[in-house]
């Protein structure tokens, strides 16, 4: 089920969470700043928004605006994003804003698969935004398909053919006298993120009594399949041979077991018979 959201920064001024939570938003993707790691490029109210989103009950997420040319330059943004988030895995992710002009030259592919890396390697969830003809164009790789897409279109539908997980939809999102950008969400991020977060399980430790029983009904199991095998073709004449002279007469049941293995005690049998 479709979830409306709205994305915030500083620009936005402050924001009544509770306004926005009463007016039917029910998650909100919050700006860390821009650009390298620099505390002069934080978004001057990141903390606060944070605050307010928690004090509402608001899940939120996270973006950060790029201005990264090169590798080095996409993971000290990476940087920059985890330090403000001091250890917080947002249940709504992650976002790496890519639109700027000033990088339309660079190979944002790159930039991207270094952010959203060095995110999921810190185990936060990860993801892209931009704009549809970016994301159509700039950044239609295959490789980036791994990662999630919040596709910037503002339309009455999406039309981005490839997966996504959110839509910006407006720029006019008016909620209390403030126009805000208004998304969908398609996808349960707080249910991905958590299971994110949740530590694996072990599985508990065999007791010896236990591994013996598994041993032996594996063992039971391979020589009952074993017992089943027919008699191959290249060995039929000699098998109804020692069966006709009595020299291997078979099971207690009757049984031959053509391809079963034989016992010290079946060889001294045979032995006897042969004498």
């Amino acid at each position: 089920m479709q979830k409306k959201g709205v994305d915030i920064s500083e620009h936005n001024g402050s924001v009544d969470f509770q306004a926005l939570k009463n007016a039917g938003v029910q998650f909100a993707i919050i700006r860390l700043g821009y650009g390298s790691d620099y505390v002069s490029q934080d978004d001057s109210r990141f903390s606060e928004n944070v605050r307010k989103a928690e004090t509402a009950g608001m899940p939120w997420g996270a973006y950060l605006y790029s201005y990264a040319k090169t590798a080095a330059m996409a993971q000290s943004e990476a940087q920059h994003a985890l330090r403000l988030l001091a250890g917080k895995k947002p249940a709504y992710g992650v976002w790496f804003d890519v639109e700027d002009g000033q990088i339309s030259s660079a190979d944002v592919v790159t930039t991207s698969q270094t952010f959203c890396g060095a995110m999921e390697a810190a185990g936060v969830y990860a993801g892209i935004y931009a704009s549809l003809s970016w994301l159509n164009g700039k950044l239609n790789s295959p490789l980036l398909d791994k990662y999630d897409k919040w596709v910037a279109q503002w339309n009455s539908i999406c039309t981005y053919k490839k997966p996504y997980g959110i839509w910006q939809f407006t720029d006019s999102l008016a909620v209390s006298g403030k126009n805000f950008d208004g998304n969908w969400a398609y996808k349960d991020y707080p249910s991905i993120t958590q299971a994110m977060s949740e530590p694996e399980k072990e599985e508990p430790d065999l007791t010896e009594a236990e591994v013996k029983k598994i041993a032996r009904r594996e063992i039971e199991a391979y020589f009952a399949e074993l017992a089943k095998k027919p008699v191959a073709d290249w060995a039929q004449e000699a098998v109804e041979f020692v069966q006709q002279e009595g020299l291997m007469r078979g099971d207690a049941e009757g049984g031959f077991r053509p391809q079963s293995f034989i016992t010290r005690q079946e060889v001294a049998a045979v032995l006897k018979n042969l004498s």
